[in-house]
């Protein structure tokens, strides 16, 4: 049975190190990749050491062959990339910033189609494991995309951030169609995550079970969405925020 690899790409807060920590859990042969090397040495404490680090740019095509190169060097072959996009600091419109604004489109929405190009020509390049076996679980690999949950709702004081998140649900969508021939499978997590719980002193007012997503749920989604029991799973958003889409209102808390 072969060892599937898997790719991190970004870190955010905490997120990555808990994904990196379940997906070695799992098995899976794992590369955390980061632009920050301040954020690669914390992470180093959190993660496994079997876990491979790589410091490199994550948005650009040839930061993004570096990470994958580095993957493919230290293991042999790629199988799963997890993207998680930087989160752009609170505006407003009224501070709208061509410059600014051109800057985070590129990195998180062109980098996001990036992510999948780069993989796809990968992917191509490789044989299946061996495990890959019955036409009903077989997948040549997979993207996962971690957004916060201003791509699906958003508020004032979050218009980049609002915009650039919710972009990547379209490269989600449109980067499905085009890579399922492929065998490859992409798809999003959307989770309110505890940065906005601690930012947003409301959370718990707009969310039914009262509490953000914790690192370790998001991990197991991403997980979820990686395994072979998700096969059939593609252009999908799996939403974690505790019941708020439903929510018209206010809870009384």
């Amino acid at each position: 049975m072969g060892t599937p690899v898997t790719a991190i790409l970004g870190l955010g807060r905490e997120v990555g190190d808990a994904v990196a920590r379940r997906f070695n859990e799992l098995g899976h042969r794992v590369l955390a990749a980061d632009a920050s090397a301040e954020r690669l040495v914390t992470a180093r404490n959190a993660m496994p050491d079997e876990v491979e680090l790589h410091h490199g740019d994550v948005h650009t095509k040839l930061g993004l062959r570096n990470a994958v190169a580095a993957a493919v060097e230290g293991f042999g072959r790629i199988d799963n990339l997890v993207v998680i996009p930087s989160i752009e600091n609170p505006d407003t419109l009224q501070d709208f910033s061509q410059e600014r604004f051109d800057k985070a489109m590129a990195q998180t929405v062109r980098g996001a189609a990036q992510a999948l190009k780069v993989f796809a020509e990968r992917i191509a390049e490789q044989d299946d494991l061996p495990e890959a076996g019955v036409e009903r679980l077989r997948q040549k690999g997979t993207v996962t995309f971690v957004l916060s949950y201003s791509a699906l709702a958003t508020m004032p004081g979050r218009f980049t951030e609002s915009v650039t998140q919710s972009a990547v649900l379209g490269v989600v969508r449109a980067g499905s169609l085009e890579l399922a021939e492929a065998g490859i499978r992409v798809n999003a997590i959307v989770a309110i995550r505890p940065r906005e719980e601690k930012m947003e002193s409301w959370t718990s007012k707009r969310t039914p079970l009262g509490r953000a997503a914790q690192a370790d749920e998001i991990a197991d989604a991403a997980a979820f969405l990686a395994s072979r029991e998700a096969a059939i799973i593609t252009g999908e958003v799996i939403r974690l925020d505790g019941g708020r889409w439903g929510l018209a209102g206010v809870l009384d808390v």
